[in-house]
């Protein structure tokens, strides 16, 4: 009898109880806009608002509204004019939200908490990078997404050459890039410098730092970098791209019918063409024979209410073959990489959501380095080197990923419960080798590689997020992986979190594991200018392991929002050679199945805060201390000149402070990026001493001596680069914009290193030790079109 009692009365208030659906929108081109605020109030007296964000695809679920009441909604979102409506019930159907886009006054900031291109205002799991703050940075040859994610302090550079980051002392093989819901290997061209997915078509970019809360979707060691892709205009047919000193790009967009939208870009590089010019008239040693070219495109089909299906697909080569006729080197390097992926969505029930993803993704390469292993001339002015005649290096090899994924999100009055299923299956196929010349230091500077494997993961996920009372909230889940074959794992997550008025905090646990391990050795100098990943899976346990844990504080006062978090992060299980005693000559690539077990260890402070003023001036800025240690076997162990040593990794900084200031006036954007990072760490010399070894045509060799292995640093690190872009209305071709830009990479031509060589010159007997420089100063310029 009491159950009835208590019970009937439970079903009656649920019966009486309503969701709110909706789609938001940008009135003009008819974009999803993601992570829009939306707040639904009950006319009664004392009546508390429910609130809700939009996903990112610009859905909203507001559960537990009064189904026969009154009822007033609010949307809010970045750049755009509040939304407002009364509903005399709460509506069967979903709503649509058409938001208006804030007049050009309001939008003269570039970073605040309430509007576009505020990377620490929408999420609590990621850095969300969108296309306003993107443009907004000073290009570095054009607009790089993943360039843009460094002004996140849980992001690290490893040089100016790589556009790739380090996320809080984790690997790069770690932290997959992500390209609507299917990975993209190595998203980048020019060894790194440059980022694989066109800015244009960039919608936003999340920097997950963690493996829990989004980052279990993932299931990696290091957290992810998520790029999603807009949609083609619903508004009319559009043209857009730019002309640069280095590329160009065009974009093809526009409506199909009512539901229907397409969107198709594409770019081109003539890197060898330009500094062919440049060779012409003396401004450069030597030309770069190197282009890369790249397109993308997407279809939408908007099926109703939240209901939605889009199929995008990505393709690039690239392309480098140099001959240098003094240095008696030639090298012939191709890449091709594609990516396809589908989204389906639909609605489950009254308040969820099923999302199902398919795609597959590969990356072909092709190596060949030629050489001669001595000079015909005695070094004199005049002489000429030999043609080269031997293949020092040489091989081909590929990655190739297919996946599904399903995921189901259910949201209740006080809760958000999702439940997913993944299938995963991983292909490597590769075949290098090298010649006995370039087996320098004992055949350690290059290991042949020949192998193929396939690895099926399977995987499921689930966590919910519970609103508690008094401002508290609890986040908890899971991932279980089986790895066919050797390991089944779980990975947990926890966070409690507490939201006031105008600040939250949270604390929070995690676990993950992943089953591929890179053959490149990030120790290795070269790393420093090639970014490219070769993924392999492991054949056997343990698998690599990472466990984290964070606490973190944000606030926002008047235009100032402050986000602060401390992070500590073990790894284990992890795939990595000996450095040894030579790291210029250290090994360059590998199996890491033949490789020891090995651990990391990280922590640090981050702090991040942006500001804006009504006059056009905005700020962004980060800055982050942290220690990142790896070991190499286990402890006591002996193996090798560094086994069981600890070591700070190459491409690690203590400290990295980013500044970044926009200011706008009229059609007007200048914008100033400010870098000062610690050195990084090196081996020191202590001597230089010369040797004679057999086999070399009794050519004298010189051999630095060093101290213990990263124990010193190089000098610290800074760097000023500024850009200006004018936007201007035209009436061409139906109405469009023209925007030429002008930035200088550099600016004050700092002479920042990434390491250094002894050299001897070839006309006289000098020996010294000669930093390797990174980027000089670099103008850049182009126009940017949009009709």
């Amino acid at each position: 009898m009491v159950v009835k009692m208590i019970g009937a009365p439970l079903v009656i208030a649920a019966l009486q109880q309503a969701t709110l659906t909706g789609m938001v929108r940008d009135s003009v081109d008819l974009q999803p806009i993601a992570f829009a605020q939306v707040t639904a109030t009950a006319a009664a007296d004392g009546a508390t608002p429910v609130r809700g964000v939009a996903d990112q695809y610009g859905a909203f679920f507001i559960p537990g509204l009064p189904s026969s009441s009154e009822i007033r909604v609010v949307v809010r979102a970045a750049g755009h004019t509040p939304w407002q409506r009364s509903y005399e019930e709460v509506p069967s159907d979903p709503i649509r939200v058409l938001l208006e886009r804030a007049p050009i006054a309001l939008q003269s900031l570039e970073v605040t908490g309430n509007r576009g291109g505020d990377p620490i205002a929408l999420s609590r799991d990621a850095f969300v990078f969108d296309s306003v703050l993107i443009r907004s940075l000073p290009p570095i040859l054009e607009s790089d997404v993943l360039r843009a994610t460094v002004a996140s302090p849980s992001a690290s550079a490893p040089s100016d050459y790589s556009s790739v980051p380090f996320i809080r002392g984790g690997a790069s093989a770690g932290t997959p890039v992500m390209l609507d819901g299917v990975r993209l290997f190595n998203a980048v061209h020019l060894g790194g410098f440059v980022s694989a997915v066109n800015a244009e078509v960039v919608e936003r970019a999340s920097l997950l730092a963690g493996s829990g809360g989004d980052g279990l979707v993932v299931g990696s060691l290091s957290g992810a970098i998520d790029i999603a892709t807009r949609d083609g205009s619903r508004e009319r047919r559009r043209v857009s791209g730019s002309l640069g000193v280095g590329s160009s790009r065009l974009a093809l967009e526009g409506p199909i019918g009512d539901n229907v939208s397409y969107l198709l870009d594409g770019r081109r590089t003539y890197i060898g063409a330009f500094t062919t010019q440049l060779e012409k008239y003396h401004v450069v040693e030597d030309d770069f024979p190197y282009y890369f070219q790249d397109v993308h495109s997407k279809l939408t089909f908007d099926l109703g209410g939240v209901r939605r299906l889009s199929v995008s697909g990505y393709a690039s080569t690239e392309d480098l073959t140099t001959y240098d006729a003094t240095e008696t080197l030639a090298l012939g390097m191709q890449a091709t990489n594609i990516a396809f992926s589908g989204h389906f969505r639909g609605r489950l029930g009254a308040s969820g959501i099923v999302d199902a993803t398919v795609g597959y993704s590969r990356f072909a390469n092709d190596l060949e380095f030629l050489g001669s292993p001595d000079r015909s001339g005695n070094g004199e002015e005049g002489d000429t080197a030999d043609i080269p005649r031997e293949i020092l290096l040489y091989g081909e090899g590929s990655m190739e990923e297919a996946r599904a994924d399903l995921r189901l999100t259910w949201r209740a009055k006080v809760a958000a419960i999702t439940v997913g299923a993944q299938a995963i299956r991983f292909v490597s196929d590769h075949d290098y080798d090298a010649t006995a010349v370039l087996d320098w230091d004992n055949d350690t500077y290059f290991a042949p590689l020949s192998l193929r494997r396939s690895h099926l993961r399977l995987a499921s996920y689930a966590s919910a997020d519970i609103d508690l009372t008094g401002g508290y909230q609890a986040r908890t889940g899971a991932r279980a992986d089986h790895f066919n074959g050797f390991a089944t794992t779980v990975g947990p997550f926890a966070e409690l979190g507490y939201a006031g008025d105008w600040w939250s905090a949270r604390i929070s646990a995690s676990q993950s594991y992943q089953e591929l391990a890179s053959v490149r050795n990030e120790e290795a100098l070269t790393s420093s200018f090639l970014a490219y990943d070769i993924l392999v899976p492991v054949t056997k346990g343990p698998m690599p392991r990472n466990t984290e844990a964070s606490i973190g504080w944000q606030g926002t006062v008047a235009r100032l929002r402050i986000r602060v978090d401390a992070y500590a992060r073990w790894l284990a299980n992890l795939r990595l050679p000996d450095p040894g005693r030579k790291p210029l000559t250290s090994i360059v690539m590998g199996d890491p199945n033949d490789w020891y077990l090995s651990e990391g260890k990280a922590r640090g402070l981050e702090s991040s805060w942006s500001w804006h003023s009504e006059t056009g001036v905005a700020l962004l800025g980060s800055y982050r201390w942290a220690t990142v240690s790896r070991r190499v076997g286990a402890e006591g162990e002996v193996d090798g000149p560094t086994f069981g040593e600890v070591y700070w990794p190459r491409f690690h900084r203590n400290h990295e402070l980013e500044l970044g200031a926009s200011y706008r006036r009229g059609a007007s954007l200048w914008s100033v990026r400010y870098s000062l990072r610690s050195g990084q760490p090196v081996t020191p010399s202590r001597a230089i001493a010369p040797f004679q070894e057999q086999g070399w045509d009794g050519e004298v060799q010189l051999l630095s001596l060093g101290g213990s292995y990263n124990s010193a640093t190089l000098p610290f690190y800074r760097r000023i680069d500024l850009g200006w872009r004018y936007e201007s209305d035209i009436r061409w071709f139906g109405g469009g914009s023209v925007s030429p830009y002008v930035s200088v990479a550099n600016l004050l031509n700092s002479p920042n290193v990434v390491g250094w060589v002894v050299q001897r010159g070839w006309y006289s007997a000098n020996v010294e030790r000669v930093y390797m420089r990174q980027l000089p100063m670099l103008p850049f310029a182009g126009v940017e079109f949009r009709f």
